[in-house]
């Protein structure tokens, strides 16, 4: 028992750390996110001004605005998928397992556990009575 106790703490600091980790890439994120709203609205802002001055026709001016924005959202999910890399090789670094790995293990034990009862069962079960054992004179 005294081995759980000393993995506890090592896995609750592990948590800690793996949570640390998540709430800077969130916020990370975050700040990303309310940037690129924010150059929305001023990209916006300055296309109305262009298309009220006659620099820009009010087609063009959408057409530049949905392009930056949708740039902006390639740029969201390329740092987001970067920040998940790098979430994922830190929870390595820590030695942790992912999902995935946690699921394979967990299905290959009810696999392993599922072949000892039938083995237990087998072994349990007396012989099968087909003649060729017993000797009758």
């Amino acid at each position: 028992m005294p081995e759980t106790s000393e993995q506890e703490p090592g896995s609750e600091q592990q948590q800690s750390t793996a949570q640390a980790i998540r709430d800077l890439i969130e916020r990370t994120f975050l700040v990303g996110v309310g940037a690129a709203a924010l150059s929305k609205d001023r990209i916006q802002g300055l296309v109305e001004e262009f298309v009220r001055r006659g620099q820009l026709t009010g087609d063009e001016g959408r057409e530049m605005v949905d392009r930056v924005v949708s740039r902006s959202r390639t740029e969201a999910q390329s740092a987001l998928k970067k920040a998940d890399l790098s979430l994922h090789g830190a929870y390595r670094d820590m030695g942790l397992a992912t999902r995935r790995e946690m699921e394979d293990v967990e299905f290959r034990l009810r696999q392993l556990e599922h072949r000892i009862g039938l083995l237990e069962a087998k072994a349990d079960s007396p012989p099968p009575a087909n003649g060729s054992a017993s000797c009758d004179i």
